[in-house]
């Protein structure tokens, strides 16, 4: 779900983006979507680290809103929190990755429209 999230966003900053004219509008919906995995990987960390402390809660629970909204409502278990931790993690990795990727394929894409244009 969480994934599937990312890639509504990304493409949808991507067409906003390009409806308003702003330019490289695909790296900034990267890094749009850089910006709110790291928030979604901070609140699974804080969600995954408070339940391995057994004093800190009355039982296993959710501690905030965006680990809850990622999450859900299902058996909830140390083991499911740390998937879903370390996947969003990875997902974040990705995402940091193909940017540089994205900014250089922009870049190219510029240079060959202005070559085009100018002549």
């Amino acid at each position: 779900m969480f994934i599937f999230s990312c890639l509504v966003l990304v493409i949808g900053s991507v067409v906003l983006f390009k409806r308003f004219g702003v330019k490289n509008s695909f790296s900034k919906g990267v890094a749009l979507a850089i910006a709110l995995s790291i928030l979604a990987v901070v609140a699974l960390a804080q969600n995954y680290t408070q339940s391995l402390i057994p004093e800190a809660n009355d039982g296993m629970g959710i501690s905030n809103s965006v680990a809850y909204w990622i999450i859900g409502e299902e058996r909830w278990t140390n083991e499911m929190f740390q998937s879903f931790f370390e996947k969003s993690t990875y997902l974040t990795l990705v995402l940091i990755v193909a940017y540089p990727l994205v900014l250089a394929v922009e870049a190219r894409k510029g240079k060959k429209t202005i070559g085009l244009s100018n002549e």
